[in-house]
């Protein structure tokens, strides 16, 4: 299946032991940096357990974005449950537990197997379930009864209660809280392939620089005093309309880019004259009041020598003469722009992280730093 095919899934969650909303927040970050990005989540719920006497539960659904086959999501949304405590029996005798991931839909899949069965078969008897359901997608075909959320539970024989908990706002999913994250760093330090990351990972925009429109960039290389003033204006004016064009119908489109219009800054500092930088700098704070700025930066570090070997090994002649004073030049003014005060939020990766990105783990590793600095 191509990689830019993603799924719908349709995940009820519920705890009733220890700290219920702890271990439900707890599982739903685990979702979206294993997983893939919540679209969207119902509120909280209380109601009594089903099957057995125990503590009440909180409930709720989510519907999750993923790339991954309806196979994996259940090995990993096991794996969630396994990491919080949860000790699934075989007995098949309900329990207290601390968190419980169910899948009830899979796009539109009718499927059953000895380890799942989809659509969950025991949602059209559960209210906890339903409930939560409508306020996601009521109009929602249940595709093996043919009949709609709505039409489901209005059908329901359940006199059970099940209360809203006044929190519904208990968890927003991350790229509903932060719609824009642009990635920052050296030269050849690896930002457009984390980019690329990021989008097969949450199925959002990507927004990359088209470098090679720059017709000054090659001869820049050459003689880099005669073709500097070109290069970064041309840069500076083809970024803006980037930006503009990307939020122009939409200024919450979710979006990771590879570059952060402040970039301008840092390499006109490094290539300019200082009385063409104070020009620069003049019309750069007119123009970028009106743009889209990034909620978050991704700033990666990298040791000079590391990006020498990065940029031969990606090939471009006309990089294969960049210095490594050039290479520090440019470190230290992102040092200087980002010890300045922002309204950003700065995640920095160091060095060694930066090189475990290539791996899923040193991927998941990030997407968990980001969301607990940004929580």
């Amino acid at each position: 299946m191509p990689e830019d095919t993603f799924h719908k899934v349709y995940v009820s969650f519920g705890s009733n032991k220890g700290n219920r909303l702890k271990n439900i927040i707890a599982a739903l970050k685990e979702i979206e940096i294993q997983l893939g990005r919540i679209e969207n989540i119902s509120s909280l719920y209380e109601s009594k357990s089903c099957g057995f006497v125990g503590r009440d539960f909180y409930n709720g659904c989510l519907i999750l974005k993923t790339k991954y086959s309806l196979k994996t999501v259940l090995r990993i949304l096991l794996k969630i449950e396994s990491s919080l405590g949860r000790i699934r029996g075989d007995t098949g005798v309900y329990t207290d537990r601390e968190i419980d991931l169910d899948i009830l839909f899979f796009d539109s899949v009718v499927k059953k197997s000895k380890k799942i069965t989809v659509p969950h078969p025991r949602i059209n008897n559960r209210k906890f379930v339903l409930i939560p359901l409508c306020d996601l997608n009521s109009d929602f075909i249940h595709p093996k009864i043919n009949k709609s959320i709505f039409e489901i539970s209005s059908l329901l024989k359940d006199n059970s209660h099940v209360k809203k908990i006044k929190t519904n706002n208990f968890y927003i999913p991350f790229w509903n809280k932060y719609s824009f994250i642009s990635i920052e760093g050296n030269i050849g330090v690896g930002k457009t392939t984390l980019s690329k990351v990021f989008k097969n990972h949450f199925d959002i925009e990507l927004l990359n620089e088209n470098f090679k429109k720059n017709p000054y960039l090659k001869d820049f290389y050459l003689k880099p005093k005669f073709f500097s003033s070109k290069l970064e204006n041309f840069f500076f004016q083809e970024r803006i309309n980037q930006i503009n064009s990307h939020f122009k119908n939409n200024e919450n489109k979710k979006t990771i880019s590879d570059y952060w219009i402040g970039k301008s800054l840092v390499f006109s500092k490094t290539n300019l004259s200082k009385g063409l930088f104070n020009k620069f700098m003049y019309i750069y704070n007119k123009e970028v009041q009106q743009i889209k700025m990034p909620n978050i930066i991704i700033y990666l570090k990298q040791e000079t020598k590391q990006l020498k070997n990065q940029i031969i090994l990606r090939g471009r002649s006309f990089e294969k003469n960049i210095s490594k004073k050039y290479l520090e030049s440019i470190s230290k003014e992102y040092k200087k722009i980002f010890n300045q005060k922002q309204k950003f939020l700065l995640i920095e990766v160091r060095s060694e992280e930066v090189l475990e990105l290539l791996s899923k783990k040193g991927q998941q590793n990030l997407f968990r730093k980001l969301f607990n600095s940004s929580s």
